[in-house]
């Protein structure tokens, strides 16, 4: 045993200082894993002391999240005045709809904006657009026909007569007031020397003003394959309408009697959109534009306003009732006028009206 204890002195130091080793070799790397972590750390900038235990860090970091991030994420609800919250739009029963701020350029609200419907009478915005575009308002247009032919009892009509001659100009109120449809065809042949050529020209005007979910089939808006648009494509077609001062004095004009002259009867006209002045659904400020309707495309409104908050301009498409329309229109109007301030920055507006034509008496 005595002669053996060195040597089992030996290997026992010798042993221990090899554990040793193993032990700080096996140390390195998780000395360098901790630093890549406290650099990562760093990164997130987090106000931590490594040198606080555990039972004070947790505190601190609670109530640093508490101040600083609880508040910066809580929503903050838009007012108007000091009434809070404004109210939320109302309900519309149509397929689509739009509103859109014509002095500020901002939408209001938009519902299945470019679903592509029919769009019955409507149609005749862009009637009159091309006739104002290609035509002249003194010139002279005769009835044909095809114009008597489409007076069947179903369609909305003016009431030519075979033979009639009549201006551009008187036209487009027998076309825009009591939605005539026999006045759309007489203007088409007169313009563009056939229905076929004057759709063409429609559908022409459409592309150059970007209403891509927009197609014409005729110029009077009865149902037919290919007929189409959308109510951000009439809120846009009407806009641009409205820089013409004549389209814009007819469709603010309630009604209208053309004297009876050596080339046609007399005519008493009277506008289907009810929200104009003397209207059951007279709306304060409404000036205009054009309603519509057929079984497909049920009721239909373009319209427009005018108030010193701003001038505001509305599409309905495929309303379920003939009041309907009216009173949807009214309620969005309400609920726009009631949150926009009273003295807006225009930036656009729509073209101010024209004169009476000479030619022409307006009724009461």
């Amino acid at each position: 045993m005595g002669s053996g204890s060195p040597s089992w002195l030996a290997r026992a130091v010798a042993a221990l200082l090899l554990v040793t080793s193993l032990a700080l070799i096996a140390c390195a790397p998780q000395s360098a894993s901790a630093g890549q972590r406290s650099a990562a750390l760093d990164a997130l900038t987090l106000p931590l002391d490594t040198t606080t235990p555990t039972a004070s860090i947790t505190p601190s970091v609670t109530a640093s999240v508490t101040a600083s991030v609880t508040p910066s994420v809580t929503p903050v609800l838009p007012s108007v005045g000091s009434n809070g919250p404004p109210p939320a739009p109302p309900y519309v029963a149509a397929t689509a709809v739009e509103l859109y701020d014509a002095t500020t350029g901002k939408m209001l609200y938009s519902r299945s904006p470019d679903l592509s419907l029919p769009m019955a009478s409507t149609t005749k915005i862009m009637t009159a657009v091309v006739a104002l575009t290609y035509g002249k308002l003194d010139q002279m247009i005769t009835v044909g026909q095809d114009v008597v032919n489409i007076e069947d009892g179903g369609t909305s009509v003016a009431g030519l007569r075979l033979g009639e001659r009549l201006s551009l100009h008187d036209l487009l109120y027998c076309l825009m007031l009591p939605s005539g449809d026999d006045a759309a065809i007489a203007i088409a042949d007169g313009v563009g020397g056939s229905q076929a050529s004057f759709v063409a020209l429609m559908n022409l005007e459409a592309g150059l003003l970007g209403l891509s979910h927009t197609h014409y089939a005729n110029p009077h808006g009865l149902d037919a394959p290919g007929h189409y648009t959308s109510v951000s494509d009439l809120v846009r077609l009407t806009q641009y309408a409205m820089h013409s001062p004549t389209f814009a004095q007819i469709v603010d004009t309630p009604s209208l009697t053309l004297p009876a002259t050596a080339t046609h009867h007399q005519f008493v006209l009277v506008n289907t959109n009810e929200l104009l002045p003397n209207e059951p659904f007279t709306y304060s400020g409404a000036i205009g534009v054009k309603t519509g309707f057929t079984g497909p495309a049920q009721y239909c409104l373009v319209f427009m306003a005018r108030r010193p908050s701003g001038v505001l301009i509305g599409a309905i498409l495929g309303d379920a009732t003939y009041d309907g329309r009216f009173t949807d229109a009214s309620a969005l109007l309400d609920w726009a006028y009631s949150q926009l301030s009273p003295t807006p920055t225009p930036t656009a507006s729509a073209s101010p009206t024209a004169s009476p034509s000479p030619s022409a008496s307006t009724t009461p």
